[in-house]
């Protein structure tokens, strides 16, 4: 229990101190997860379609931004802490709306249920020997509540720490399916030296309700302002779209 307590102190300590240093003027919190293509770590460095954009949004705006990678239910409760913060990237579905402050899209991003394409299952309640589904969905997203809305029992949901846990588990057997975006699950494959053309789209949960930055209400509204408008640049100019066409073509594991 001690060491709990300690363990718990540490982490308040450390949110306390990330408040504070993204509440100086011109300051922005980025808090992500392990999302391919997306945001992802490679070599200690924050890279990713998201992760150019903020590139060039810092350049564009003269904002300076941090970055944190964190599980997404854990980025959920640091963005709710620290004002001058957002989350990236996150599906922007009608539950979520009133809760955040959104800038994007980055990409439609459909939320989707998928297979291995050698597995034969169907999206239904049951597999052929009558036994339930088992469906690996990310902690704190929304594919856990759509999964359970289009008919599955609570014993098929599998609550997972993010898209890399699901994808192993569903090449080593542990899991018949994976809910989520299917992109990041596909370069999740390939990073890992699995074949990702063996991953197949089984049912869509949601399609099109686009992946977002999604800021703290209490946001400075200067700050988000010129967040936004230097977002809005890029996608006039199409340099956002250069960026996904170039994003969303997967690369060989070690490239």
């Amino acid at each position: 229990m001690a060491i709990m307590a300690w363990r718990q102190f540490l982490s308040a300590v450390a949110l306390v101190l990330c408040a504070a240093q993204a509440a100086r003027a011109g300051d922005l919190l980025g808090v992500t997860e392990d999302v391919p293509p997306f945001s992802y770590l490679e070599g200690g460095r924050f890279v990713g379609l998201a992760n150019e954009v903020l590139d060039r949004i810092a350049d564009q705006s003269g904002l300076r931004l941090q970055r944190s990678i964190q599980p997404f239910a854990r980025g959920l409760k640091t963005v709710g802490e620290v004002p001058n913060s957002f989350l990236y990237v996150v599906v922007r579905t009608p539950a979520r709306e009133p809760h955040y402050r959104w800038v994007g899209p980055l990409d439609d991003c459909d939320v989707a249920v998928m297979t291995l394409r050698s597995s034969g299952l169907d999206f239904s309640p049951t597999t052929p020997d009558a036994r339930a589904l088992r469906i690996g969905v990310i902690k704190g997203s929304p594919a856990g509540r759509m999964v359970r809305e289009a008919g599955m029992p609570e014993r098929s949901v599998y609550l997972t720490p993010g898209s890399e846990t699901s994808t192993r588990m569903l090449y080593a057997g542990h899991l018949d399916m994976i809910a989520g975006l299917s992109l990041p699950y596909q370069h999740q494959a390939t990073r890992l030296g699995l074949d990702a053309s063996q991953l197949v789209v089984a049912h869509v949960l949601q399609k099109g309700y686009g992946c977002y930055f999604a800021f703290n209400p209490q946001v400075n509204e200067a700050v988000f302002k010129r967040f936004a408008e230097a977002f809005e640049t890029l996608r006039a100019s199409g340099e956002l779209k250069a960026l996904r066409d170039r994003a969303t073509q997967p690369r060989a594991p070690g490239r």
